[in-house]
């Protein structure tokens, strides 16, 4: 791969991070993607040399060189002959509105766990209601706390996304159906918590719910995960269990709040609507390996 200097970047160039070295999350969302990178955003601007990204608590701009010490940077371009610049106004429009969201990297991983598809264990189970109790808890705080229309918070891949996707139809990124879930272990665990609900037909209420506080950081929480998954000694466990699939439930209802669907219907089905997101969701992974109209420049060293 080419080596590039910063004053080979254009503005718009979306750029793809190796995992931060000693974090959790970082190798939670290069595990659940099978992609060597954990974070995106998009070259701003040349003058100082200016990153745009969705990082938390909301959109910002950085400095590049900053940002790129001690990372591998992944350049990709699209392939437009087109100005890019309804690209860049659309994050600068973004950044104005202060788009917010202070557990992205968590956001990720909880939606990353519902479309990848592996064998459920015991120590599995337990960490992820946990990272589900804790996400649910903070997007409900959230919502009570941002009351604002036109907002809702995005994970960074999503904020590249949505640029191109604002600047119009000649700029949208297009996407092959994405092969990062392994289709050798049956179902996601997503489809896993929907049949488990249409057999059984339970009926989960707030009341119900352990309103234990997670008080793990996000970084703990994924350092389990790590764990988890890496223990190949714990035999499998059934596929579902009530405390997983009400976890599950819970977290399905707050995101559709979170990206704001009507939930008042009486047909509302919260896990019919996770599932539908997994056309709209995107991964750093999904821009590298899945995105038709986006090719690599190169890399960035610092």
């Amino acid at each position: 791969m080419k080596r590039l200097s910063l004053d080979d970047l254009h503005p718009a160039d979306v750029l793809l991070f190796s995992p931060e070295k000693k974090s959790f999350i970082s190798w939670a969302i290069t595990f659940l993607t099978d992609a060597p990178v954990s974070h995106a955003a998009m070259y701003f601007d040349a003058c100082p040399p200016t990153i745009i990204e969705e990082t938390p608590p909301q959109v910002a701009t950085n400095p590049a060189e900053k940002r790129f010490s001690g990372r591998t940077i992944h350049v990709y371009r699209h392939t437009t002959a087109s100005a890019l610049t309804p690209v860049t106004h659309a994050a600068r429009l973004h950044l104005n509105n202060q788009e917010p969201y202070d557990h992205a990297g968590l956001y990720m991983v909880g939606l990353l766990l519902m479309y990848k598809k592996f064998s459920i264990t015991s120590p599995k189970q337990q960490v992820i209601i946990r990272i589900l109790k804790k996400l649910t808890a903070t997007i409900a705080q959230f919502i009570q706390q941002q009351q604002t229309p036109g907002k809702h918070p995005m994970v960074c891949s999503q904020f590249v996304a949505q640029c191109f996707e604002d600047a119009g139809s000649a700029f949208r990124l297009q996407f092959r159906h994405a092969t990062q879930l392994d289709s050798a272990i049956g179902e996601t665990l997503l489809d896993k918590a929907a049949d488990w609900m249409q057999q059984r037909q339970p009926s989960f209420t707030h009341d119900e719910m352990n309103t234990a506080a997670e008080t793990a950081s996000d970084e703990a929480l994924c350092e389990a995960l790590h764990d988890a998954f890496l223990d190949n000694g714990t035999p499998t466990t059934p596929a579902m269990t009530d405390a997983l699939a009400e976890a599950i439930y819970q977290f399905a209802q707050a995101h559709a709040s979170l990206v704001q669907l009507d939930t008042t219907t009486t047909r509302f089905d919260p896990l019919a609507a996770l599932r539908a997101n997994n056309n709209m969701f995107v991964a750093p992974g999904d821009l590298m390996r899945h995105c038709t109209n986006l090719v690599p420049i190169g890399i960035v060293m610092l």
